[in-house]
């Protein structure tokens, strides 16, 4: 099994059956696939759409046509956002990048209105909904998936070595006000925890919109409190990659952390020039970015060492694309810190089932 082939299957079964699903792990190669297509079935007016998730998406792909030699003629690639622009358009082939992005009413009401000959959908992890959605829209699939795990084990992706570091919450100093007690750390996440499975018992109950936003809520507030309980940790973890002159990416719990923990080097929604420092990362001006919400899907990013996993959460989704992010580096080294007797240890299973055993370490911080 080799990239090659995989992709030049993946071609054939696109031609055959005219409407595809590559669910493959980060790295294996999933826009090479309609590289590939165009490139050995191209004729005279054949028409393309390629829909990405966002603008910077936009510039990937045409670096990918660039580096093998593939015409842009006739292709058009845009965002999700702007798919009101397509509405009753004909393609040969329409490409929906990071599929997950389709399922919402909106879109998929302009979806239904483009008509395909060819239909390639690709993601690292597409759900029932989505897949179900896709049915709704183009009809019966083939499906081809190619999992973490699986790429790793066929050397299909770098073997990475990922070092989970186990922290506990301090249960005997009170020195955290929190709902008007003063509680230790692991008693203000209890406090949390508490409250949290009280709104999911009225959502459960009564599923009105209220009670799905005070339980998201709270649900946010447990994940962001953990994620500060691991400063200490994350701190030090990048600080002996910056002394090693080490390249990474630490993907933070919220933009608070990020710019604490990372300074100038903070890569949040509230980056004005997140952009400018992106091509400073690439450029090897610097070596580190803090992330939050971004880099996920369809980043090009150059001469990555390592990454810190800096929050984990119950997304199987974006805990893979994050892995995957690290995963481009030759020999990856990944950081995972958790809390043990807290909501981590479920959390941690999104990394565990899909990286081989032998490759997970476990440390004590």
């Amino acid at each position: 099994m080799d990239k090659d082939a995989i992709q030049a299957r993946a071609v054939e079964m696109l031609l055959r059956d005219k409407r595809l699903i590559c669910q493959w792990s980060t790295g294996v190669g999933k826009s090479l696939v309609a590289i590939r297509f165009i490139k050995e079935n191209r004729h005279p007016g054949l028409k393309t759409l390629i829909l990405v998730p966002e603008t910077n998406n936009i510039s990937n792909w045409e670096d990918e046509f660039k580096k093998f030699n593939v015409s842009l003629d006739g292709v058009a690639i845009a965002c999700y956002a702007s798919l009101h622009k397509y509405k009753n358009s004909e393609w040969d082939l329409l490409v929906l990048d990071e599929v997950p992005h389709i399922n919402t009413q909106l879109k998929t009401d302009i979806l239904s209105t483009i008509k395909a000959e060819y239909v390639l959908a690709l993601g690292a992890v597409i759900s029932d909904d989505e897949y179900e959605a896709l049915i709704n829209l183009f009809g019966t699939f083939r499906f081809s998936h190619i999992r973490l795990e699986d790429a790793i084990r066929h050397n299909l992706i770098p073997s990475p070595r990922v070092n989970i570091v186990h922290m506990s919450l301090d249960n005997t100093i009170r020195h955290l006000w929190y709902d008007g007690s003063l509680r230790t750390n692991y008693g203000v996440y209890k406090a949390i925890d508490d409250k949290l499975e009280a709104a999911k018992f009225k959502f459960n109950e009564n599923q009105n919109e209220m009670y799905r936003i005070k339980m998201n809520r709270i649900g946010l507030e447990r994940k962001r409190f953990l994620g500060r309980c691991k400063d200490e940790a994350i701190q030090k973890i990048c600080r002996a990659l910056d002394e090693k002159k080490k390249r990474y990416i630490c993907f933070c719990s919220s933009i608070s952390q990020a710019k604490a923990l990372g300074g100038k080097r903070a890569f949040t929604s509230a980056t004005p020039t997140s952009m400018k420092l992106l091509e400073r990362f690439n450029a090897e001006e610097i070596n580190a970015l803090f992330v939050v919400g971004k880099l996920i899907e369809g980043q090009n990013l150059k001469d990555i060492d390592c990454g810190v996993l800096g929050q984990l959460g119950n997304s199987n989704r974006i805990t893979i694309q994050e892995i995957g992010r690290i995963l481009r580096s030759e020999h990856p080294i990944v950081f995972v810190p958790i809390i043990d007797n807290t909501k981590d240890n479920s959390f941690l299973t999104t990394v565990t089932d899909n990286i081989p055993k032998e490759y997970i370490k476990h440390y004590k911080f």
